[in-house]
């Protein structure tokens, strides 16, 4: 990879991601909240991370989730997706206030990056997804001009593989930069002949302090906030790898 390259990170919206999708901002040039694509509809790891995030708990682990309107009428788009009822911000802050009580850097956490995510008044479950990510991004010192793609006109094809690289050129972007999702379904052929380079995030889930035994990596971002303060922005130290390079690498390992 070369130096001068122009990176795009093209991702759905997701609640309070976990570090890795910070990782990836900090990687980015543009960024592009991926909203126009069907909301996961099953039910435990179907559901992904869009609309829940674990959090760390003195017994494990504790899920907060976000209330979702179901479609009835088939595809459900997540720009489209409401929230079905609205009981539940206090009960994640309470999750959270409990959870993270104790943690050295709670107090200022909570107050002014947690509990301000919780105020943003919105039905959308997008919106709130992708508020929650621009703020966690800010405290972490990652200042993008984020982008949306349900505001951008699209072709009319329903290959993913062509719509992301659609969006590649259209913000110039050489390189896309992938969690290992999209490993599913990238037809790598197409990026080569665009000239745009897959590369996938190679986590090194490096450990940092943490209440509560065992360190788990998975866990929302918030928690290193709690746990590091202004040390935070210094534990996203993941890098990206060459798609070939990448699938080499798995290679060997087996």
């Amino acid at each position: 990879m070369t130096e001068n390259r122009k990176t795009i990170v093209i991702s759905q919206p997701m609640l309070m991601p976990w570090r890795g999708m910070f990782e990836q901002i900090k990687l980015s040039d543009i960024f592009v909240f991926y909203d126009d694509v069907q909301l996961p509809m099953g039910g435990g790891k179907g559901r992904g991370f869009i609309t829940r995030i674990q959090i760390k708990a003195a017994d494990g682990f504790r899920w907060l989730s976000l209330p979702v309107r179901r479609s009835h009428q088939g595809k459900q788009l997540i720009a489209d997706a409401v929230f079905a009822h609205h009981d539940w911000r206090q009960q994640h802050l309470e999750s959270i206030r409990q959870c993270y009580r104790q943690a050295p850097f709670f107090e200022r956490t909570y107050e002014s990056v947690v509990r301000p995510i919780y105020e943003l008044q919105t039905d959308s479950v997008s919106e709130f997804c992708m508020n929650s990510t621009a703020v966690l991004a800010k405290e972490l010192g990652l200042n993008r001009d984020w982008h949306i793609s349900s505001r951008i006109p699209k072709s009319s094809h329903e290959d993913a593989s062509a719509r992301i690289l659609e969006l590649c050129r259209l913000f110039g972007a050489d390189r896309y930069v992938s969690g290992l999702g999209a490993m599913n379904y990238i037809n790598y052929d197409l990026f080569e002949q665009a000239r745009v380079a897959v590369a996938y995030m190679a986590y090194k889930l490096s450990p940092y302090p943490q209440l509560h035994g065992p360190f788990n990596p998975y866990v929302s971002v918030i928690d290193l906030l709690f746990n590091a303060g202004e040390d935070a922005p210094d534990c996203l130290d993941s890098g990206a790898v060459y798609w070939k390079d990448y699938l080499n690498l798995l290679q060997a390992r087996t």
